[in-house]
């Protein structure tokens, strides 16, 4: 029977960003691939922090934001003959803390370390995965590099689930953080060899063109994109990684 593999997703496009290639060759050989993404609520438009809107200007999105990135994701996913499922958290850029502040005010609080964890909301989301995982499920989670709030809260909460898991670095933090990926090579983590054909890369590419409101963050055009995921790829990015204790 096809395995199941259930990757663990904390935005609306992390896990295809980090490893769609391989996402879309597990679904050809058979498998069952369901991405989950933790924080795809939407927000109610009257509470949106001042950080939130100026970023929706930015990305040139409506009201209900979260709503179109889950079309995009939708989209993406079908690309890669993998399954949407969308869960109900909060992104970061929309979630306050318990004074009333907004949680984030700027750009750099996104990668604030010293900010308090929410342990609350680890407990729900890793009540959540200890529930709802399937035994004999294949989970993926992130390896957290880069250290952005919600990728650390993601693996706090998988974590704290205690469910054995595989990783994948997070793109395209990766990319920005060499030294960081260069520990685990000396450290208690093995590489899972995978090989990613030319359909498999040609169907990343395009599901990241998928999200059409996030791609000015990160390339300035379709080309570029597709250059740097075909480098990240032929580097051997976009595989797994497991812990070897």
């Amino acid at each position: 029977m096809p395995e199941q593999i259930i990757y663990i997703s904390p935005h609306l496009d992390d896990a295809v960003l980090s490893c769609g290639g391989l996402i879309y060759e597990q679904a050809q050989r058979g498998d069952t691939v369901k991405i989950w993404t933790v924080t795809s609520g939407s927000p109610k438009e009257e509470e949106l922090p001042e950080f939130a809107k100026l970023l929706h200007m930015a990305w040139g999105t409506s009201a209900d934001t979260t709503a179109e990135r889950r079309l995009e994701d939708l989209e993406a996913c079908r690309i890669l003959s993998a399954e949407a499922v969308h869960l109900d958290w909060l992104d970061c850029i929309y979630r306050y803390k318990n004074n009333g502040e907004a949680l984030i005010l700027e750009n750099d609080d996104l990668f604030d370390i010293g900010v308090e964890p929410e342990i609350d909301l680890i407990e729900e989301i890793a009540a959540y995965l200890q529930k709802n995982v399937p035994s004999q499920a294949l989970l993926v989670i992130p390896i957290c590099i880069g250290d952005h709030m919600d990728h650390r809260l993601v693996i706090a909460a998988a974590k704290m689930s205690a469910l054995p898991a595989y990783y994948y670095a997070d793109y395209p933090y990766v990319t920005d953080h060499i030294k960081e990926l260069a520990i685990l090579e000396t450290a208690n983590w093995q590489r899972v060899p995978a090989a990613i054909s030319e359909e498999g890369l040609a169907a990343w590419q395009k599901a990241i063109a998928a999200y059409k409101s996030q791609l000015s963050t990160f390339w300035q055009n379709k080309d570029e994109l597709d250059l740097a995921i075909a480098n990240y790829c032929a580097g051997g990015g976009g595989r797994l990684w497991q812990r070897v204790e």
